[in-house]
């Protein structure tokens, strides 16, 4: 045989593995390398092999249980039944039973991976009918939403547990496409024209852009259109703006014009 070896074969730790798949990972790595009965008739390697893969702890509760024998010594076979007995106690029905019906979907658990749960936990529950009962389990453990309200509204003839988990699936992948649409928000809008379209009292449409009169102080129409150009201001006697316009004294007034106020000079 090759000394090239093929797959991983991590250690075993009974505290946080669980010995069920870590003998099936074991087997794969026996098949992977043609290690079996032909090859290994006495299970002399195997048993090295699931031994140096044990962790310090899990071999020292190995050596323990093979008393009053030396766990070395012990068959492969014979090993493997021992390590069974301790690690994977006989299941009481009623008790997987219970554990099945109770379970209900992670909040941080696909509705793929809900339903791969919910299979495994069948596994000591001998049902009759395995498919309708996970369906139906999937559908009444789900986690509160609209893709369990929308499955409860559905008519369960001919319906599979294979086609309810898609219909999840997709539910809430449109759903969540929808949500990331709606806080995009809408584009923003147009910048506003520089310039503002106003009507003159004349009825001509002009372009006007906002700048205050001189004279006035509007800002509805230009300084040489002012109909008080002519006005003499009434703080510095200067012809061409009205007091409140005034750049030679400190004073402020109202944005409305009294004519009244300002007295005519108009030569």
């Amino acid at each position: 045989m090759s000394n090239v070896h093929f797959g991983i074969l991590n250690s075993f730790d009974h505290n946080v593995q669980t010995w069920k798949t870590y003998k099936g990972r074991i087997e794969q790595y026996f098949i992977a390398n043609d290690i079996n009965e032909q090859s290994d008739a006495t299970g002399k390697k195997r048993k090295a092999i699931l031994l140096s893969a044990l962790s310090e702890g899990t071999y020292r509760l190995a050596t323990d249980l093979a008393l009053p024998k030396k766990v070395q010594n012990v068959p492969y076979e014979d090993l493997l039944k021992i390590l069974d007995g301790h690690f994977s106690p006989k299941r009481i029905g009623f008790g997987e039973r219970h554990n099945f019906y109770a379970a209900v979907q992670h909040t941080c658990e696909s509705h793929s991976q809900w339903a791969a749960r919910l299979r495994g936990l069948t596994a000591h529950c001998g049902f009759l009918n395995v498919e309708e009962t996970l369906r139906d389990k999937f559908i009444m453990g789900m986690r509160p939403g609209p893709e369990k309200e929308k499955l409860y509204a559905v008519d369960l003839n001919d319906l599979s547990l294979a086609k309810v988990v898609e219909m999840a699936e997709n539910l809430s992948c449109a759903r969540a496409t929808a949500a990331a649409a709606s806080s995009a928000g809408p584009a923003p809008p147009a910048a506003p024209d520089a310039q503002l379209y106003k009507i003159s009292n004349n009825g001509r449409s002009a372009n006007v852009g906002k700048v205050k009169c001189s004279v006035c102080g509007f800002n509805n129409h230009r300084s040489s259109e002012c109909k008080y150009k002519n006005y003499v201001c009434k703080k510095c006697h200067v012809k061409g703006h009205l007091r409140k316009m005034c750049t030679k004294v400190n004073y402020v007034e109202a944005d409305l014009v009294d004519e009244s106020d300002d007295d005519v000079y108009a030569k």
